[in-house]
């Protein structure tokens, strides 16, 4: 993730760079271990949080008081973090080696906070402006997703902008978002499922998680037990997309070689779904309950730890698309409402949102990009869905974009784990 200190929109004053650059996963673990707080939950919530702020601050952000004001709220949130690690050791110094490298900043977080105030008295002037530039976005026809998708990150970031903005019940999370981008990770081995997604004659889903919802392959404890060239499965995975309408379910479960991947096909013995009550009805999800269940391993037996990561890591960024739609979605409800709204947060949680989804798209995106972007977009995309409910309440929009915000929030674990997730991405 970048920290660089070049003049751009929403540059910060030139005194508060060496600060600025110090705000970086090496320094902050070096704060951390050099005192009692490295294994604080709470502060290592913060320390994920606060990368994902200044991040979302670095990248490319086209207004100039929203840069300004993500920025300094970024080192207003670094200044406190730093006191909270330092603890006592900022009120005196006690031979603290990085004291003095956090002291100016710690000591006094509200110098940002007025830079904050100040940009974000700006941003206020200018976010229905702002907003209402983003209504020229194009969201391309649903009949063209799966051919879109074909394009990797291109074309299945527009479809699944699209898909958010559209709030409707396709299935292409699940069969393309999931599905398609975890035989793609799979590589030559998942080449003839995929093709068959990608042509239409195959819709597909994967079930990974189970009682927990974790998507931790240490988690699963579905069995899988080799019967001549075949397997057979038993277990139950649970918030399952689509199960109902897959023509083949893309299966985690553990043999003696640890976690690998394995195709269901729809009709097969022993295989029952059932929908779960699911709070949001445009994508159901399903508990899946696999009894000794005929299976085709694909890939190398024990694999599945890896694939699982790079599958999450897939659909992460694919949801963050759909977030950003979601949000777009939501401004458009606001902008069309009658009342007067200060729309200044709503602009520089868009603003923040599609920063950290095109990092995340990058062809050469740094490692983690996809979970910073999972948090920051599902907090952006959350916030505004609140905000639309609340103001516009006879909106059935408004209801359903809480759903479906609150929904692609959570279904891979939520913030119970994708601060760590993001934390672990960079080795910390």
């Amino acid at each position: 993730m970048g920290n660089g200190t070049a003049t751009q929109p929403g540059s910060v004053d030139p005194a508060h760079h060496e600060f600025e650059k110090a705000l970086n996963p090496d320094t902050l673990t070096a704060l951390m271990r050099s005192t009692w707080t490295w294994d604080d939950r709470a502060l290592r919530r913060d320390l994920s949080s606060l990368l994902v702020d200044v991040a979302a601050a670095h990248g490319d952000i086209s207004d100039e008081a929203i840069g300004r004001t993500l920025r300094a709220r970024s080192l207003a949130a670094g200044a406190r973090f730093a006191a909270d690690v330092l603890g006592p050791h900022l009120i005196a110094d006690a031979g603290s080696a990085l004291r003095s490298q956090f002291l100016a900043a710690a000591s006094d977080p509200t110098a940002f906070d007025r830079l904050a105030s100040t940009a974000y008295a700006q941003v206020r002037c200018s976010a229905t402006d702002y907003l209402h530039a983003q209504s020229g976005t194009d969201y391309p026809d649903g009949s063209t997703w799966l051919k879109l998708a074909a394009v990797q990150q291109e074309g299945l970031g527009a479809a699944m902008r699209s898909y958010g903005y559209s709030l409707g019940a396709s299935p292409l999370f699940s069969n393309i978002g999931l599905a398609w981008q975890a035989l793609w990770a799979l590589g030559a081995d998942g080449d003839e499922h995929r093709e068959r997604i990608e042509s239409g004659e195959l819709r597909a889903t994967v079930a990974a998680a189970e009682k927990s919802g974790s998507w931790d392959p240490a988690l699963v404890r579905t069995k899988a037990q080799p019967d001549g060239d075949s397997w057979r499965l038993s277990g139950t995975k649970l918030f399952v997309p689509d199960a109902a309408g897959a023509d083949v379910i893309f299966a985690v479960a553990r043999s003696i070689a640890g976690p690998s991947l394995y195709a269901v096909d729809a009709d097969a013995a022993g295989l029952s779904v059932a929908e779960l009550d699911s709070i949001d009805e445009t994508r159901p999800l399903f508990a899946v309950e696999l009894n000794d269940t005929p299976a085709r391993l694909l890939g190398k037996e024990g694999r599945g730890g890896a694939l699982m990561r790079d599958t999450v890591d897939l659909a992460m960024t694919a949801l963050a698309g759909e977030q950003v739609g979601l949000i777009e979605r939501a401004v458009t409800v606001l902008l069309a409402g009658d009342a007067e709204l200060d729309l200044a947060q709503t602009a520089l949680d868009h603003a923040t949102a599609v920063s950290l989804w095109t990092q995340a798209r990058s062809a050469n995106a740094a490692p983690g990009s996809a979970a910073m972007a999972h948090i920051g977009c599902s907090t952006a995309a959350l916030r505004v869905a609140s905000r639309t409910a609340e103001v516009i309440d006879d909106s059935a929009d408004a209801a359903a974009l809480f759903r479906r915000a609150l929904s692609s929030s959570l279904l891979l674990g939520g913030p119970a784990v994708f601060y760590e997730r993001f934390l672990d991405r960079l080795g910390i």
